[in-house]
């Protein structure tokens, strides 16, 4: 009876967590000016990975205005470049680990910086975007560290903390993008959400898992894009698998205000997220 209890406690657990994760049939539909429409695509590559053929056929077909390339490294560096011509703006960092990063857009971008906010392998991209409205909206590319056996989560918690405070002094919507090693319903996402105001699209268009692209039975939803309010979501999209243990996610927004609210700030949030940071980078050693 002890047994059967625990299971079932077990399954409405995980029912209320997945619950805001089952399809909307009702997906609110929303105008938006074709000068305000823009497209973005995330892809964890998989360092040590040698697919670039299939990958840059994906963002060939799918045409995304901003393009994140995660685990880059020399080679895909290399390789990447035949983007160049149709994505003329960039911005990347190549750690020689696993945190290398790429970023390509379309649009103008301004203002950029490659940042190592917390830990400094793990660099993070910060820019504005000019929609060819003239408007600009923030993007922040993330991919913190996972949390691993025997190494915690300070790190990863840390990062995503610092994208929150750094999004809610924001003069600009800002959209979150990137494979965060975090599922959206553990406690680090859901205090991001909170501090930095972001509503989670997957809440309208469903679970969606983008990881392990390689495994039958293992599926989580690890790669996000995050938005404030001012932005909104048309559609949400997982890409095939190409070759990386991730597959791609294409997100097609709009710079006009959604009609989804982010959750609400908690009395402890932002303090929690100040001792989130202070405490990865004291452990931290200087990696870069």
């Amino acid at each position: 009876m002890v047994l059967v209890a625990l299971v079932a406690l077990a399954i409405g657990y995980n029912t209320l967590k997945l619950f805001p994760y089952v399809p909307q049939s009702n997906t609110p539909q929303f105008a938006c000016e074709a000068d305000q429409k823009f497209v973005v695509m995330v892809a964890n590559v998989k360092k040590g990975n040698r697919s670039a053929d299939g990958l840059i056929r994906l963002v060939e077909e799918h045409s995304p205005d901003l393009f994140l390339a995660l685990e880059t490294d020399e080679w895909w560096d290399a390789e990447l470049a035949a983007l160049d011509s149709q994505m003329p703006h960039k911005a990347q960092r190549i750690t020689g680990g696993f945190f290398g990063m790429h970023l390509f857009s379309r649009l103008p971008i301004s203002e950029t910086e490659v940042i190592f906010p917390v830990e400094q392998d793990a660099p993070a991209i910060l820019t504005n975007v000019e929609m060819p409205s003239g408007d600009s909206v923030q993007f922040m590319g993330l991919h913190p560290r996972p949390p691993h056996p025997g190494q915690s989560s300070t790190g990863r918690d840390a990062q995503l903390m610092w994208a929150a405070l750094k999004s809610r002094g924001s003069d600009l919507p800002v959209l979150v993008a990137g494979d965060l090693n975090a599922v959206p319903w553990e406690t680090s996402i859901e205090r991001l959400q909170r501090v930095g105001g972001f509503i989670d699209p997957r809440e309208k268009f469903g679970y969606k898992p983008t990881y392990d692209a390689h495994s039958w039975w293992m599926s989580w939803p690890l790669d996000q894009i995050l938005h404030q309010p001012e932005l909104a979501v048309a559609n949400f999209e997982v890409l095939p698998e190409w070759g990386s243990d991730h597959y791609p996610i294409k997100v097609e927004m709009c710079n006009t205000a959604t009609d989804s609210e982010p959750p609400q700030l908690r009395k402890d949030d932002i303090a929690e997220a100040e001792q989130d940071i202070d405490l990865a980078i004291r452990s931290a050693p200087d990696q870069r």
